[in-house]
């Protein structure tokens, strides 16, 4: 038999145990900031890529990859190449001419900055000028149209080869300026 003491304490109880469950509801800033981070599973995951862009039936560029890895972001993607990558950029006026070609061991493409990231044996070559960079880490932003980068270069041309700590240049290689000098040597003292 349920005594109208036994009622009272049931209800009580019964608020007690709502009340912790809508208390108990709530996250902390950090557990909140967690889940908020993007994953760190790529939604899109290929090997051997081969990625072109063409204009006006001509290709403006070839990027080959061993392995691409696409993740989701708020307001775009980001493309990671962790076994490097090679883009080869052809001349617009003839179109089966190499202009410049980069090489990299890692890259990062993120298409919300709109900015490309190169690292680990940077090499660009601007068969054009024959001139050839050399660099830990570069950067190639695609609205300002240039590239920079914050580490030591190598810059080799025909006539010399200049050192330096940083440089910036256009996104065609053809025109470039190294930051801090730290050197050069002449190819070619004799004549």
């Amino acid at each position: 038999m349920i005594t109208p003491f036994m009622t009272k304490l049931l209800k009580s109880v019964a608020a007690v145990f709502a009340a912790a469950t809508l208390f108990s509801c709530s996250n902390s800033p950090e557990e909140i900031a967690r889940l908020a981070q993007s994953d760190t599973i790529p939604v899109m995951y290929a090997r051997d890529v081969r990625i072109s862009e063409s204009e006006s039936g001509r290709i403006k560029y070839e990027l080959t990859a061993p392995l691409l890895k696409r993740y989701e972001e708020q307001g775009g993607a980001v493309i990671r190449f962790p076994e490097g990558f090679k883009v080869v950029f052809f001349d617009s006026l003839r179109p089966d001419v190499i202009r410049t070609q980069i090489t990299a061991e890692y890259g990062v493409n993120n298409e919300i900055k709109r900015t490309m990231e190169a690292s680990r044996n940077v090499v660009i070559i601007n068969y054009l000028k024959d001139e050839k960079l050399n660099t830990e880490h570069l950067i190639w932003n695609q609205n300002t149209k240039k590239v920079n980068s914050e580490k030591m270069v190598t810059i080799t041309t025909p006539e010399r080869i200049l050192y330096g700590e940083g440089m910036e240049a256009d996104e065609k290689f053809y025109s470039w300026t190294i930051k801090n000098p730290r050197g050069e040597m002449y190819i070619n003292e004799d004549e």
